[in-house]
């Protein structure tokens, strides 16, 4: 099972419990797990949760919601700045023209590299924040590669700018791993189920992009990282 999946089961698993445990409806304990961004945190410690029993898993899960709704975000450039200025994204991307950092730390840093080869720079820097969300932020969660996932970035690649109204979006990247089955997809080669169903094979990564000065504000630069 690779990692996306296996986090996946794990989450399924936790909802639950944790809904039986604590008397919640299946989607309030949704909703409770997104808000504490349970998901993107059982990914970062996906090594460690492999390695203990289902038993410590939920441990793990109780201690994580009891704590602060805060998240570690990672951002890969080649570019020095000083402030996040979304007028300077790229367009047509997974999410829409935003703002785009990661959970993990490995994964900012090959995009920077990537960019910095790219682009023929002889730096590339990771940039590392602190997100406190708040009740304010229209937030979207798309916990698997499913057909919501795949019509989301169809219609924010194909348009352009900015296809919603969401300040933030959390999900999995269509990168490399899934490149050319979105591709395929969007070209309409494959139909939904048949992407879908060649998705659940990839090892794929993850996003956290942001569209609004609002949300940006909710972002703390706590270091920079410069890489030759």
């Amino acid at each position: 099972m690779d990692k996306q999946s296996d986090i996946e089961f794990l989450f399924i698993l936790a909802v639950e419990r944790y809904s039986e445990k604590h008397q919640f409806s299946y989607q309030a304990a949704i909703e409770l797990f997104h808000d504490n961004h349970i998901m993107e945190k059982m990914l970062v410690q996906h090594e460690y949760l492999h390695q203990i029993d289902i038993e410590s898993v939920f441990e793990f899960i109780e201690k994580t919601v009891s704590e602060k709704k805060s998240l570690t975000l990672y951002h890969g450039s080649d570019f020095y700045f000083e402030r996040i200025d979304l007028s300077k994204s790229q367009n047509r991307r997974d999410f829409g023209k935003g703002f785009y950092t990661t959970v993990l730390e490995n994964q900012a840093k090959e995009w920077a590299y990537r960019q910095m080869l790219r682009n023929g720079n002889s730096k590339s820097y990771v940039y590392k924040y602190a997100f406190e969300e708040s009740d304010d932020l229209n937030i979207k969660h798309f916990d698997s590669l499913n057909k919501e996932w795949l019509e989301f970035i169809k219609l924010n690649r194909s348009k352009g700018g900015i296809q919603h109204g969401f300040d933030v979006v959390i999900g999995p990247v269509a990168d490399d791993n899934t490149m050319q089955t979105v591709q395929l997809y969007l070209l309409g080669t494959i139909n939904t189920d048949e992407a879908v169903e060649r998705l659940k094979f990839n090892e794929v990564n993850n996003q956290v992009s942001f569209h609004t000065e609002k949300a940006i504000k909710k972002l703390t630069l706590i270091k920079r990282s410069e890489h030759a």
